[in-house]
């Protein structure tokens, strides 16, 4: 029920529960409302400890990895986190949960539509943000942040609709016939 709240879960009575497709404009919606709520977090802090730094560098770090490892899911989720961990640091539990939900939304669309070269730098964007941080600079952290979303948003590709069915019929598949006679 928790999923179907934050919108990436619907039930069809009788017949289960689906993920949800975002359209386009949902998309674009949920970048909208992410952007506005990021950069008013990022203004309004006033620091940033250094245990909190290092939290953000491990995570990084993390990133980092399941990037050389080619590991997709993960990255995807870890990529929403980052996000969340700001959201910590600031302290503020109501806006650590609204981005909870915006960021399962967004960890949706990016696994949907967002190409491995753009999760390249989506990483980077991450990167600059976390050295703004390190600096104290939170404008110009709130910026960084915008740009970083401007551009997750742009590297998706919103017109590519996923077959979701795809898995089944690849398993449910005969193997191709053989063209050599046999003996």
């Amino acid at each position: 029920m928790r999923l179907e709240t934050r919108g990436i879960v619907t039930v069809s009575p009788r017949r289960g529960w689906f993920v949800v497709e975002p359209s386009a404009e949902e998309s674009m919606k949920v970048y909208e409302a992410r952007r506005i709520i990021e950069f008013g977090l990022l203004r309004n802090l006033s620091s940033v400890s250094e245990q909190d730094l290092e939290i953000l560098a491990a995570h990084l770090q993390e990133e980092k990895l399941a990037i050389a490892k080619g590991d997709r899911q993960r990255l995807t989720c870890l990529m929403g986190d980052f996000h969340i961990r700001i959201a910590e640091i600031a302290g503020n539990e109501i806006i650590v949960e609204t981005l909870r939900d915006l960021t399962a939304r967004t960890i949706l669309i990016s696994m949907l539509y967002q190409s491995d070269f753009h999760a390249q730098e989506s990483h980077n964007g991450h990167c600059r943000i976390f050295e703004a941080l390190r600096e104290g600079d939170f404008n110009a952290a709130a910026e960084l942040a915008i740009r970083h979303l401007d551009e997750v948003e742009t590297g998706l590709d919103l017109t590519h609709r996923p077959d979701p069915l795809s898995d089944l019929r690849n398993s449910l598949s005969l193997p191709p016939l053989s063209s050599e006679p046999k003996e």
